[in-house]
């Protein structure tokens, strides 16, 4: 009897030993997902009205925030008062990046789901998309604090093309393309952002299309700090925020999910063609001897280094300033890779010295002529007009 006591004992320990292992693994879990969850929500507790283009009677408003250790989602307008006020009761990732799929628990215990998404994975602006309540809608946060207007436009300062510098290409398995530049054009119409990749000698071989965000505003976050505003074709908001670290050099939040450290493209200054030296922005040397086309022969005719680019085009680009003493750094440039073939659009830089004390408009167009070179290694330039493309150099 005493044997089968002590058995019994040992089971039951067993088992609440076990158990115990099940509620610790529960409880982790559950801490794991509450911490998902304040991580993914705790930068939207601010009430922040809908985003929309054009007026609204109707407005939404959206707000996150924490009760007793549970999330909730509050949805207002300015109509109907409190629409809803949910538990947010877990979160599933989606095969969409920064897009999350939230349980939630409304009004008389109702069940649906919504997607959540901070757009780029910045913390600047978020859309929800739910069946329920037949909300589709974007908000943007700089909008909590409804005492700034948005400005029409975009600040000169911020205008013309910049880039980071060359980074490891997170995306490269092989390793054949092992470097990446992030560009960021901005006009005082519209955005565009775009991923060069490039091979060891920082030769141009692909770029991630991009596309023309347009209806810019912006408004001003602090000194020399801006929140940019601009639309895509489907009407969703594409925010940044900005700040100008000099004239050259600005840190932007709303490109990826980190801030990033961008400069002005416009390259090293040119050398003389007969000579050139091809250098990549970062400093380093690949070529030094013949002209551009005669070192981009074969297979990589048509695949230069950014400072190669720049050289190859830069006499055409000169000669459209003939009464004007201009450098090529007075200028910024986007090289891209479409369909094989290199293009290179040209924007003046109306903070350079050469247009600034000449009191060029700072709403005029700052775009000059667009480039190609083709597979032959061969300098076309677009005409604006018709839209073709003619050699005008070798």
């Amino acid at each position: 009897m005493l044997s089968i006591s002590f058995a019994t004992v040992m089971l039951l320990a067993g088992c609440n030993s076990n158990r115990a292992d099940l509620n610790n693994t529960n409880t982790h879990s559950s801490n794991q997902s509450s911490q998902k969850l304040t991580n993914l929500l705790s930068p939207a507790t601010a009430k922040v009205p809908e985003d929309t283009q054009a007026a609204n009677d109707n407005q939404l408003y959206s707000q996150f925030y924490q009760d007793g250790g549970q999330w909730h989602w509050k949805l207002t307008s300015k109509q109907a008062g409190t629409i809803d006020d949910s538990q947010v009761k877990s979160l599933k990732s989606t095969n969409q990046k920064y897009v999350f799929r939230l349980a939630m628990v409304g009004r008389n215990n109702k069940k649906y789901h919504l997607n959540f998404n901070w757009i780029n994975g910045g913390h600047l602006a978020y859309t929800i998309r739910s069946s329920y309540h037949n909300v589709d809608a974007s908000f943007v946060l700089a909008d909590a604090s409804q005492s700034t207007d948005w400005q029409t436009g975009a600040p000169q300062a911020l205008q013309g093309t910049w880039a980071t510098n060359y980074t490891n290409n997170p995306n490269n398995s092989n390793q054949n393309l092992p470097y990446i530049k992030r560009f960021l054009n901005i006009t005082n119409t519209s955005t565009s952002s775009f991923v060069n990749e490039y091979d060891s000698n920082h030769r141009l071989y692909n770029s991630n299309t991009s596309t023309n965000n347009d209806n810019v505003s912006y408004q001003t976050a602090g000194q020399g700090t801006y929140v940019l505003k601009s639309y895509t074709n489907t009407n969703a908001p594409v925010v940044y925020r900005i700040t100008l670290v000099n004239n050259n050099q600005i840190k932007v939040t709303g490109i990826t999910s980190t801030p990033l450290t961008l400069s002005k493209s416009s390259s090293t200054p040119t050398t003389n063609s007969s000579s050139v030296t091809a250098s990549s922005q970062s400093g380093s040397t690949t070529t030094t001897n013949g002209s551009t086309t005669q070192q981009a022969s074969g297979s990589t005719a048509n695949h230069l280094t950014d400072q190669q680019v720049v050289n190859m085009i830069w006499p055409q680009v000169k000669s459209l300033y003939p009464n004007i003493n201009v450098n090529s750094t007075d200028f910024t440039y986007m090289p891209q890779m479409r369909n094989g073939l290199l293009y290179v659009d040209v924007l003046e830089n109306h903070n350079a010295p050469a247009f600034k004390n000449r009191d060029v408009d700072p709403n005029s167009s700052p775009r000059v002529a667009s480039f190609r070179v083709n597979a032959n290694g061969q300098l076309e330039e677009m005409n604006a007009t018709t839209g073709d493309w003619a050699v005008v150099g070798n």
